[in-house]
């Protein structure tokens, strides 16, 4: 062991041995609450209390957490680091405790997707997934996958089922496992006149009324991509809705087009009213994957693995 990787056990020792779970705990009140006054009337302690009690977290990291002035107090670059750290800690705390209690051998798990790849995936998936394992509980969160990332990273998620597509994340803490590749498909009502050609340029499509979730989803961004390849301005949306299923009906109705996975139109019944439109350059495929946090395999992940393989 070099002298570099001694000091960071012995850092590690230190740390550990100042370090209470109820420090962590007084971390997350102060940053809910914003004030050290309030903070100390939910944890039932004095100010003077609290406040000692935050200066031997802040000399246990080595560095000030927070940023105290007459309005409050605000975490510092230190202090969100180590407020996503508590919240992950207290999490595990708060499940290993639900485990030791429970007479039954229950397991919930809290699985995160953007709402294409939950409606059309993942049904097929916790589907596989329950029938290997009867004591399985899930709970779907769905939302952008920015908000997913952070909940994993916090705690709040098991897994998060997604796109790759993770610039300008913090990937070091996390384990990914590419399942598969997902193929968008730019759609419009049976009725549409783009609906029956053989072939329809990006140009042609900048004309027409879209229907998109918000900027930040993998599929308005891929629509965008590809109008830039084109050397085009994508259209503004008419309407802007995050709902696959909607989005479909939308469509059916020929308020406008819109793109969506293979797999939701698959797992949705819109009948003769809906046609894929034959885009030339098609959207770009793009990787879904299970990411996790890293450390020791979960019990769980065997059977995971083998429901996501088996559903695609």
């Amino acid at each position: 062991m070099d002298s570099t990787e001694e000091d960071g056990h012995e850092g590690l020792r230190r740390l550990v041995g100042r370090l209470k779970f109820r420090h962590l705990h007084i971390l997350l009140t102060l940053k809910e609450t914003g004030s050290l006054h309030a903070a100390a009337r939910l944890l039932n302690v004095t100010q003077p209390a609290l406040s000692k009690a935050l200066v031997e977290v802040e000399h246990a990291f080595g560095a000030p957490l927070f940023e105290r002035d007459a309005r409050g107090v605000v975490p510092t670059s230190h202090g969100d680091r180590v407020l996503r750290g508590a919240r992950l800690l207290i999490g595990e705390l708060e499940r290993l405790h639900k485990d030791v209690l429970s007479d039954t051998h229950i397991l919930s798990l809290n699985v995160g997707a953007p709402h294409f790849i939950a409606q059309g995936y993942l049904p097929r998936v916790i589907g596989r997934l329950t029938s290997l394992d009867a004591s399985i509980r899930v709970k779907i969160v769905e939302g952008a996958v920015p908000d997913l990332f952070v909940r994993l990273q916090e705690g709040e998620l098991d897994f998060l089922i997604s796109t790759l597509d993770l610039s300008g994340m913090n990937k070091g803490a996390l384990e990914v496992t590419r399942l598969f590749s997902a193929n968008l498909e730019v759609i419009a009502a049976a009725s549409h006149p783009l609906a029956e050609r053989r072939s329809v340029s990006w140009e042609m499509l900048s004309k027409e009324r879209w229907i998109l979730p918000s900027v930040d989803s993998l599929l308005t961004r891929s629509v965008i991509e590809m109008f830039s390849q084109a050397g085009l301005a994508a259209p503004e949306p008419i309407i802007k809705s995050g709902q696959p299923a909607t989005n479909l009906q939308l469509v059916a109705e020929n308020v406008g087009i819109s793109v969506l996975p293979s797999p939701v139109l698959r797992s949705h019944v819109a009948g003769d009213r809906v046609r894929t439109i034959n885009v030339s350059p098609p959207l770009a495929r793009r990787p879904v994957a299970l990411i996790r946090r890293k450390g020791p395999q979960a019990s769980y992940l065997p059977h995971l693995l083998e429901a996501l393989k088996s559903s695609v």
